[in-house]
Formats: C-alpha cells, sequence, structure tokens
C-alpha cells in the first residue's frame, strides 16, 4: 500500500465484521485481502478495546483501530490517540454504584481489562461474548489509564446518565452500557486519526450495524448498514447490505466497486 490509500473503510466488529459465531467469515477475509491490494485501508472501529480483539486483527490482517467507540487509536500499529477517563470521575462513579445501584464495573484500557467483582452479570456478559472473565481488581484505574467503563447490567442505566453528565453512556448489548467520557464517539476518534494522519482528503466509507454507529455513519462519505443493523442506523445509511452471516461485508464492498 502507498503511503496515502485510495480510501479508508471503517468496519464495526460485533454484529458487522463477525458473524453470529464471533468470527470472521472466509468471504469477508477474502474482501479485506482484496482491499489491500487495492490500496484501499481496512480499519476496524468498535467498542471492544485493543487487547481482546488482537487474534481478530491478526486473523482478518488489519492493523489499524478505533478502540472503545473512539476512546483510543491506533494507525498501522502506531498509538495515535488516547482519551483517559479521570480518576475522580471513575471513584463517584465506583461510589454510586455501591451505594445506589449495585451495578459492576468493568476497565479497559487498549492492554487490560478487569471486573470491579465476579457476579453474575459480568460471567453472562463475557459468556456472552464468548471471551474468559477478565480478572477483579477494583482499584486498576489507580494504577491504570481508563479509556471506557462498562456497566454490566440489563437495565438501570438512566440513573447514571443523569448523574454524570461529563460522560457518554451507550448500551452496546442486552448486558452491558459503554462509558467514556462525554464527546467521544467512534466519530471522534476517526476525526483523530484522519486528522493526525493527514488523510481528511480520503474518501471513507463505514459499516455498521447498531447504535454506537449512528456517530460514524454521520461523519463518513459513505454509511452502510448491514441487513442485521437497528432501524434508526438503516435511516443514515447510503446503503444496505446483506446482513452479517450472509456474506454482508463482501456484497457492499461489490457494491460500491471497492473489491
Amino acid at each position: 500500500m502507498t503511503n496515502k490509500p485510495d480510501a479508508i473503510i471503517f468496519f464495526d466488529l460485533d454484529g458487522t465484521l463477525l458473524t453470529s459465531d464471533v468470527t470472521v467469515a472466509k468471504t469477508t477475509i477474502e474482501a479485506i485481502n482484496n482491499l489491500h491490494n487495492n490500496n484501499i485501508m481496512p480499519v476496524i472501529a468498535t467498542g471492544r478495546t485493543v487487547c481482546e480483539v488482537q487474534h481478530i486483527m491478526k486473523q482478518s490482517k488489519i492493523d489499524s483501530i478505533v478502540a472503545m467507540n473512539g476512546q483510543s487509536v491506533f494507525y498501522q500499529g502506531s498509538h495515535v490517540f488516547s482519551n483517559n477517563i479521570d480518576i475522580s470521575v471513575i471513584d463517584r462513579v465506583m461510589a454510586y454504584s455501591k451505594t445506589r445501584t449495585n451495578i459492576p464495573l468493568s476497565f479497559y484500557n487498549d492492554k487490560i481489562m478487569r471486573i470491579s467483582e465476579l457476579s453474575k452479570p459480568a460471567i453472562k456478559f463475557y459468556n456472552f461474548l464468548k471471551q474468559p472473565v477478565p480478572p477483579v481488581d477494583s482499584d486498576i484505574y489507580r494504577s491504570e489509564p481508563i479509556q471506557m467503563l462498562l456497566l454490566l447490567c440489563e437495565d438501570g442505566e438512566e440513573e447514571y446518565i443523569k448523574q454524570f453528565p461529563e460522560l457518554c453512556f451507550i448500551r452496546n448489548t442486552q448486558y452491558c452500557v459503554d462509558v467514556f467520557n462525554r464527546g467521544g464517539s467512534k466519530a471522534f476518534g476517526i476525526k483523530k486519526l484522519l486528522e493526525n494522519k493527514k488523510l481528511l482528503d480520503v474518501p471513507t466509507y463505514a459499516f455498521g450495524d447498531g447504535l454506537n454507529d449512528l456517530e460514524m455513519f454521520e461523519l463518513v462519505d459513505h454509511p452502510i448498514a448491514m441487513g442485521n443493523a437497528v432501524t434508526p442506523l438503516k435511516k443514515l445509511a447510503e446503503f444496505i447490505t446483506d446482513d452479517h452471516n450472509n456474506d454482508g461485508i463482501a456484497k457492499g464492498l461489490k457494491h460500491f466497486s471497492l473489491i
């Protein structure tokens, strides 16, 4: 690939690049190989953190990522940007959870994932992701920068939204809510990447399926919704491709003559 790609494509993971069994389809891997051959840069844009998707990046041969809903950005393996949550804010969230809601938390940065306690909500969520439950360390944020928290719950985030206006709360699955600094989003991270690497003049595309893809769809030149996407996202899409279990990525790329 030349120094400047002819286009950049941002791929959400769950429900988009990944099938229901949390793997990358063979047709998707072939499509990404073709993108590289065509001087088009694939970038993962996900709510997940870097350390939990290394195997996916290796399998798909994608080395650039907008992680944790834009809170950490790497381009071709090099760090571009991180947006840390202030320790005093995490202190308040922890205290509120303990005294008011009893909702357990997860702590994320580029290198580590930890949980505040071993609980049924934590087990249920990480089983859903088909991942091991992270180690318990409720004080990790005092020694490690944290870019994203997770509320491990099926409901109850409304009170947090009222209590913490400096934070953004996005339900990412039925079992968790992503929490990060207000103003952060996948679009925020993408802007940081494009500005830092002087790629603002490169055409941009995005594939997604969930509510945390809305800002990304509003930013890129060509938003593409998966067939399994939520209705608000489909309304923003330039094109709706097939679902994530039926070669939706390859079909969408072919529609735009990118492969």
